[in-house]
């Protein structure tokens, strides 16, 4: 991204940090001055993804998460770097949901709710860490 803002924040994989995360990402949002709606699906999409690296990406003992924010006019970038567990998220299939309640997968549908909101989710493995990647397009107006 060139010409826009950036910023970063690390905390520790913790249910805690969580709000910490929301916290920090809508000033970011305001400041950037992302639309309301955008900014909702924004952070709807980046609290799934650190939750699932706190409940499911270290075992006992614990890591960090580093959120990077880069804003330009037309774009949101979102990374998540974590050095737990390998997961790539692009490589769920989508749930079925359309099977009745009783018939479906437990699990899931955190990432399809991700990849709904979001308009490009990347990830890769670099050094023993996942880099997780959200864009979401910004339209005017």
């Amino acid at each position: 991204m060139v010409n826009g803002d950036s910023a970063e924040i690390v905390v520790p994989a913790t249910i805690d940090a969580i709000e910490q995360v929301a916290m920090y990402l809508e000033e970011f949002l305001e400041k950037t001055e992302v639309p309301m709606m955008e900014a909702t699906r924004i952070q709807l999409a980046v609290e799934e993804a650190v939750t699932n690296v706190v409940m499911h990406g270290y075992d006992d003992s614990g890591g960090d998460v580093l959120i990077r924010l880069e804003s330009s006019p037309a774009q949101i970038a979102i990374t998540i770097i974590d050095a737990g567990a390998a997961f790539d998220p692009t490589t769920i299939p989508p749930p079925d949901v359309t099977a009745d309640l009783d018939h479906r997968k437990i699990g899931g549908l955190g990432v399809h709710l991700i990849r709904s909101v979001m308009d490009e989710v990347r990830y890769a493995r670099e050094r023993d860490q996942n880099k997780l990647t959200l864009i979401k397009n910004i339209t005017s107006g």
